[in-house]
Parts: C-alpha cells; structure tokens; sequence
C-alpha cells in the first residue's frame, strides 16, 4: 500500500491515533531514498528520538519509584534501541506503509523501520501535544513490565548486568567463574557462575565459555528484576 493511500482512519487502527494533518502523516511515513521531490521524515525522526526519550523517561519515573537513577537509564536504553523499535513498529504494522526506495538488507530495513516509527512520534506531537503522544505511546509498550523484562534480558546482557552494578555499587567487580566443564571434547558444556564480590549473581551453562558467561549474566538480570519487581 502506498503511504498516499493511508487514511487517517487505518492509522486509527493500527497506532491508535487519528492524524488531522495528513502531510504530516505522509512524510513520517517517506524514506529519503524517494527522492528530492518528496518532504522525507528525517526531521520528524529527531524530533521523535527525543520526544519518546522523555515519555519513556517520565514513565519509568512513575512507575518505578525505587529505582535509582543508573536503573532508570538502562531500562530507558532497553526500550529505545533499534532493535527493539524495528520490532514494535512491526508490531503496529506500519512496516508496509512506508514509501522506499532500494533497501539493500535486513540491518537496513530493520533501521529504516525504527526511524519511520520515531518519526511518527514526532508527528503525533505536532498534530497534537504532548499530553496526546504519551498516552499513544505508553499504549504502545503495553504490557510494560513484560516488555521490559524481556528486553533487560535480550540486550548485551553483560553490558547491562555491568551497567547495574556499577550504579548500585560503583567500586565492585564482576567475577565470572567456570564450575563446571562436562561432556565429550566435540560436545562440550561449561558451566558458569557470576559473582560481585562474594555475592553469586548467576549461572549459566552454554557450549563455550562466551555463552556461559551471557547466560549467567541473563539469570542475573532475570533474579534482580524479580526482587526489584517484589519490592514495588
């Protein structure tokens, strides 16, 4: 379907907004590989990078009252990288409506999907306010705290495991320890467990020891997601 084509009333549909300004639509929608004669949404797109940073800012603020300020940012970081924005604009099947020209590959689309639906953020809040764009917005990441806990969990685990320990106890240091190394030499199973300090974190198995190690910092972020669930 041509972006032309898409009425106010399927977006509606499938965002949970009707646009009163249809060019604005139109242009969040249209790639830049379309060429000079058409307004293309690289504008839109910088205005809702930062417009979705702070509903999601203001939301995990809200929601999450006990967190400490480290916290807050790497669970923001999850829910706005590309990865994770390519899929929800899959999601709300928006995909099909965006007007491109020669996309090469995956990583390509997968950004191009994550810009088109930036910038219809953006152009929810120029159609509207910003009242308006946080509630479409949240509506979107609905159910949150799954959302979230799925993403803290996909996301360079080892990365966010540091990140959080580093906000709650800035001189610790990770440990990452094999315990274990089983099976036949072509079929071998390590076994790893994560420590701060003497405190265990996790632990995880996995056919080398870089997959043990990502494991265990997955079970990690899954047991302190948990608690920190049970105490809000």
């Amino acid at each position: 379907m041509s972006n032309d084509a898409v009425s106010p009333g399927t977006m509606k549909k499938l965002i949970g907004y009707r646009f009163r300004r249809k060019e604005l639509l139109r242009t969040a929608l249209t790639h830049p590989s379309c060429g000079e004669g058409f307004a293309n949404y690289e504008r839109l797109e910088f205005l809702g990078d930062t417009i979705l940073a702070s509903v999601l800012a203001e939301e995990l603020y809200r929601r999450y009252p006990n967190k400490s300020e480290g916290d807050l940012s790497m669970y923001k970081t999850a829910l706005t990288n590309g990865r994770f924005l390519a899929e929800l604009a899959k999601e709300l099947q928006i995909v099909p409506l965006i007007k491109v020209q020669g996309v090469a590959n995956a990583q390509q689309r997968d950004s191009i999907h994550e810009n088109a639906l930036e910038a219809i953020v953006g152009a929810i809040f120029l159609d509207s306010r910003y009242g308006k764009v946080r509630k479409v917005v949240v509506r979107w990441y609905e159910p949150f705290d799954k959302r979230l806990e799925k993403e803290l969990k996909r996301s360079n685990p080892k990365g966010r495991i540091q990140e959080l320990i580093c906000s709650l106890r800035p001189s610790a240091v990770l440990d990452y320890r094999l315990i274990a190394e089983t099976g036949e030499d072509h079929e071998r199973v390590y076994s790893v467990a994560l420590y701060c300090e003497k405190e265990l974190l996790g632990i995880g198995s996995g056919s080398s020891m870089k997959v043990a190690e990502k494991n265990a910092a997955f079970h990690a972020l899954e047991v302190i997601f948990q608690r920190a669930k049970l105490q809000i």
